[in-house]
């Protein structure tokens, strides 16, 4: 084979090639595939009132579902309070603890099994038991509070947020903020 003969092949190549793009059905004949279970849009979570809490930080989990997750590194305990107002998470500057009986914790997705708290009577208990879930002073979850607008269907659709926070001297702070939804189209 010379070096003529291989270039006229290459050079037919790119003409099928181009010729196939070109023709009419052809580009488009293969269009996306059908796909079940896709939400119709997307919400985002933002942080606009953060409380002024010395050594708290708190940051939003992009993801399909919006999390959050707050690191403290000061000297009292924080309690962050659970949808029904119980305490729900304990941070301290070097851990992360759970109330294991929170009606909050039992409704997370994918929490941990915990071992059964002795209540045989069906009765909820009213105690606080805390569980070391980190030992590092921070931790994200996927709180109910910032997917509000799961079901939303309008491109307009806002709401606030908030997740109330108790501090070691009894009083009671809250950081917030906006949802939004967003349709994919």
């Amino acid at each position: 084979m010379t070096i003529g003969q291989t270039g006229t092949g290459v050079a037919g190549l790119v003409l099928f090639g181009l010729a196939s793009l070109s023709a009419p059905g052809l580009a488009g004949a293969h269009g996306a595939p059908d796909v079940e279970g896709v939400p119709e849009g997307i919400v985002k979570a933002r942080i606009t009132d953060h409380p002024d809490i010395q050594g708290l930080s708190a940051m939003i989990l992009d993801a399909p579902r919006p999390g959050i997750m707050f690191r403290y590194k000061g000297e009292n305990p924080l309690t962050v309070l659970g949808m029904d107002g119980e305490a729900f998470l304990r941070f301290t500057g070097t851990e992360v603890a759970v109330n294991i009986h929170s009606p909050s914790w039992e409704a997370l997705p994918g929490r941990s099994e915990m071992p059964e708290s002795g209540s045989s009577d069906g009765q909820e208990s009213e105690q606080t038991t805390w569980m070391t879930l980190s030992r590092s002073g921070s931790f994200g979850w996927m709180d109910p509070r910032l997917n509000a607008l799961q079901d939303a269907h309008s491109g307009d659709s806002t709401q606030t947020w908030s997740i109330t926070i108790g501090t070691a001297d009894g009083g009671t702070d809250r950081i917030g903020g906006r949802l939004t939804f967003t349709p994919l189209q």
